[in-house]
């Protein structure tokens, strides 16, 4: 036991606080839109099961947590009862990931039993009058605070902050003007066009099995290579389409990061995600340098893959190892660790003293031992040289404020957003917002939201009860036809740039079923973590080294797969996919 606590310890690596930022588990496919996506039961496994080596790493590896990421506790964190001032966990109001955040917490803090002695030291609320000692259900349940931010939330932008972001997603549509796109929608239409005949007829009309729904397709025959036996056969085991699964995966990779890590197009909108999830993490990191009380020393954020590939991007993480040119895999986390060095848990004294290391992990393949491809695997951010994954905490301060967008009313500028919060921002110019864990007793974003929403609704109330009372205005109800409209899918379909000549998305009463999926206890090993040294184009579990070999349909088909050497859009122009002039209606 003693030689366990050792591997992968350093006496002097002095951990003061974590923010880990992880992506969904597996869930089931965006095809079936926002509100039918579901976490499978795969994909909770995976957030317990890194969950739990979290724990190992964090909190006490001899003591219920594997040893899979090494250890480095976080000095003076509560170990075995959960401790909300303590842990901060913010997820985007999304079921999935709202699962995935439980999923997670219940394998760093699993269920814990005091006695009665215990209780009355540490929680006297287990003792009723009487006497009686009463325990949490399920064994003592922990019953960790999650906090979770609609699309109406201002802290919702610090873990999608692409999401209702105008400017991203007009910038977004110009990649589909681009030689680029068309170079590749031409060389992938035949793989497209088989793929569709064999395994989307049920779920996508045939003008929609092509390039410009790649992630969409993807995200769909994965969860089906998964949960599906005749896709899973016709995808690994029949000639006419060996390689294509990895083939749609780059594809797959190619776009989204055109969408979401292009740091170059329009002034970088297109990686907003990153620069206000940079400002996340800063913020909790000056809070504990600074010692604000109540600053969380561990952070969790859970979502998707769009902030991963912009801070990829904006960190410059691409040219360290080609695997970050692609979508991380479910349950993959980034750890952000504010550390001193020495034999002395003693708080830092200066700024100066403090360090920051950044390390990735691709997947959820966490067996208990401690070898290389298992630990935490650290990369040095922002351009720096191979030996340079420990960075000063006040370079790091310097490089991450110069990324990042970390007010509300500055992402609300750049997004050119519509959302009511921003408006509400727009029209209480005298309320300051800090980010959670920055220093002074400042409004926060919740109730700094409230007001300026409240404030808006008092003036609009206002405006209308004039109209109604100086200019006749009134109110009738007209009956509408109800219309089923399918849209808003990331990098696939038009949503409201959709012109009246492209095919809507048709979805069968045979589509996949949607809901929590039983695959029993065992988690699956995620393919294609990264390797120092070994520079590989294509997708994180790209296995086979034959990307271009013949798939039985033509022998160009795998053609065109190489590196592009730059994403920028090419020259401005009208963009076909622009919203059409609306008539103004008035009555």
């Amino acid at each position: 036991m003693a030689a366990t606590w050792l591997i992968n310890a350093d006496d002097t690596y002095q951990l003061h606080a974590a923010a880990v930022i992880s992506r969904t588990g597996e869930r089931t496919p965006e095809i079936h839109g926002s509100e039918g996506r579901q976490l499978t039961a795969l994909g909770a496994q995976q957030l317990y099961t890194a969950g739990e080596a979290f724990r190992g790493r964090y909190i006490n590896s001899l003591n219920g947590g594997s040893t899979a990421l090494g250890s480095a506790p976080i000095i003076g964190l509560s170990a075995n009862v959960v401790d909300n001032g303590q842990t901060y966990v913010l997820t985007p109001d999304k079921p999935w990931l709202v699962a995935s955040a439980q999923a997670f917490l219940q394998g760093l803090y699993p269920p814990f039993t005091l006695n009665r002695t215990a209780a009355l030291k540490l929680n006297p609320s287990y003792i009723l009058a009487n006497g009686t000692y009463m325990d949490y259900p399920l064994d003592g349940y922990q019953y960790a605070q999650v906090h979770t931010a609609s699309d109406l939330d201002p802290a919702n932008i610090w873990v999608q902050g692409s999401e209702n972001c105008r400017n991203t997603t007009l910038s977004g549509i110009e990649y589909y003007d681009t030689q680029e796109f068309a170079n590749t929608r031409a060389t992938a239409e035949r793989l497209y066009q088989a793929v569709g005949y064999s395994m989307l007829k049920d779920v996508l009309k045939r003008p929609q099995w092509d390039y410009y729904n790649a992630y969409l397709i993807y995200d769909y025959l994965n969860y089906q290579y998964s949960h599906d036996p005749s896709t899973f056969a016709l995808l690994s085991d029949n000639i006419s389409f060996a390689g294509a699964y990895d083939q749609l995966r780059y594809y797959s990779d190619q776009q989204q990061w055109a969408l979401f890590g292009n740091t170059t197009a329009d002034g970088g909108i297109r990686a907003m995600a990153g620069k206000t999830l940079t400002a996340r993490i800063l913020g909790q990191f000056q809070g504990i340098v600074a010692s604000v009380r109540q600053t969380p020393k561990l952070s969790l954020l859970f979502t998707e893959h769009e902030p991963f590939i912009s801070f990829f991007a904006l960190a410059e993480l691409e040219f360290l190892n080609s695997n970050f040119y692609g979508l991380p895999a479910y349950g993959s986390a980034m750890a952000f660790e504010l550390f001193s060095i020495g034999n002395s848990s003693d708080f830092p004294a200066t700024e100066s003293d403090f360090w920051v290391r950044f390390h990735f992990h691709n997947g959820t393949d966490l067996t208990n031992d401690t070898t290389a491809s298992a630990a935490l695997q650290a990369f040095p951010l922002f351009g720096r040289g191979p030996s340079q994954t420990d960075m000063p905490w006040l370079d790091f301060e310097n490089m991450m404020s110069r990324t990042m967008t970390s007010l509300v009313m500055d992402w609300c500028a750049a997004c050119d957003s519509q959302i009511l919060f921003c408006d509400a921002f727009a029209n209480a110019n005298n309320i300051t917002v800090y980010l959670p864990g920055s220093s002074g007793g400042h409004t926060s974003l919740a109730v700094a939201g409230v007001i300026g929403a409240a404030v808006t609704l008092a003036v609009l109330a206002t405006i209308l009860a004039l109209a109604m009372w100086l200019g006749g205005v009134r109110f009738r109800r007209v009956p509408i036809s109800r219309k089923s409209v399918l849209g808003g899918f990331k990098g696939g379909f038009k949503g409201g740039a959709k012109m009246a000549s492209d095919a809507d998305l048709a979805l069968p009463k045979n589509g996949a079923a949607v809901g929590i999926t039983s695959v029993g206890t065992g988690v699956a090993a995620a393919p294609g973590d990264l390797k120092e040294g070994k520079e590989r184009i294509g997708s994180w579990e790209l296995r086979k080294q034959d990307l271009g070999k013949d798939l039985g349909l033509g022998k160009d088909l795998g053609e065109g797969l190489s590196r592009r050497e730059s994403l920028e859009v090419e020259e401005e122009g009208v963009s076909p996919f622009a919203r059409p002039v609306k008539p103004d209606e008035r009555v």
